[in-house]
């Protein structure tokens, strides 16, 4: 598989199961893909404030419940990374996801957020040494949610 169709699949999967754990009350702040160089593969890494609160053993048990329940998906449970939403990885992420305020006189601010997937290019994300990443627009994370509503397949 060439890299544009594997990274087409790799984040369409990763916005069914950020959808998934939204929809089952597990705050995602930010999410992407990224690729650490000392690794060499790729990770769906998950933000959340549940990983500061309760650790990451209860957060890892909460998406690994949720990505049980889509078979289908093609993300295996040891390409997901729970962090923090303090991680210095996390606010880099999202820094990259919001706009930018220029200050030249005839720029168009569009207040809408972008709808694709961010590429970073760059060779280190908050710290970590990485060959890219893909960051997921923070419009589809569904930050209004707040704690787990329920243990999914419970």
């Amino acid at each position: 598989m060439d890299q544009d169709a594997m990274v087409i699949q790799q984040t369409e999967s990763g916005k069914r199961l950020i959808e998934a754990l939204a929809a089952a009350g597990f705050d995602v702040r930010v999410a992407f893909w990224a690729k650490p160089t000392d690794d060499g593969k790729w990770f769906l890494y998950l933000a959340s404030p549940a990983v500061d609160e309760k650790g990451p053993l209860a957060a890892y048990r909460f998406v690994f419940d949720v990505l049980r329940q889509i078979p289908d998906l093609g993300i295996e449970p040891l390409e997901v990374k729970v962090i923090g939403a303090i991680d210095s990885l996390a606010q880099a992420a999202l820094a990259l996801t919001e706009p930018t305020v220029t200050d030249r006189p005839f720029t168009v601010l569009n207040p809408k957020p972008y709808s694709g997937v961010t590429r970073f290019g760059g060779s280190v994300l908050g710290g970590v040494s990485v060959e890219g990443a893909y960051i997921y627009p923070s419009a589809a994370l569904s930050s209004d949610q707040v704690g787990w509503r329920r243990t999914p397949g419970r």
